[in-house]
């Protein structure tokens, strides 16, 4: 009778130890090369649109991210390394709009004057035609 309990543990034993193997093998993540990929396209954009002059607070977040991914894929650490990719893409992506808003509103903000200093050199000239009433307010 031992000897049946010693080959029913040892075949239970293996079976533990094939399903361990198996789900430890599940467990590995693959490298995120795409998602690292898009994290770095992303953070060309950003430096392309400036944001490391008009968005410096996302740029830093984003780059210091980058550091702390490239670390974790030195380790083999890939669950984090897509996360911190993620992330990455996401603080780049929000740089890259912040700064293209802030040249935008730096336009607006030309043009109007712009427009004020045509109204002022109107309104000086007499050559151009317009003589608004002396009394109209």
């Amino acid at each position: 009778m031992t000897i049946k309990r010693v080959s029913s543990r040892v075949r239970v034993s293996a079976c533990l130890l094939v399903m361990a193997g198996a789900l430890s093998a599940c467990a590995s993540a693959p490298a995120p090369d795409q998602q690292i990929s898009l994290s770095r396209d992303a953070v060309n954009r950003a430096v392309a649109a400036e944001a490391t002059q008009y968005a410096p607070l996302e740029m830093k977040a984003a780059q210091d991210k980058m550091f702390l991914m490239e670390r974790a894929m030195g380790e083999r650490n890939y669950v984090q390394a897509r996360v911190l990719a993620e992330q990455i893409e996401a603080d780049a992506s929000l740089a890259e709009r912040k700064a293209q808003a802030v040249k935008l509103q730096k336009q607006l903000t030309d043009a109007r004057s712009g427009i004020q200093v045509l109204k002022q050199e109107m309104l000086q000239d007499p050559t151009t035609g317009f003589n608004p009433p002396a009394n109209a307010q």
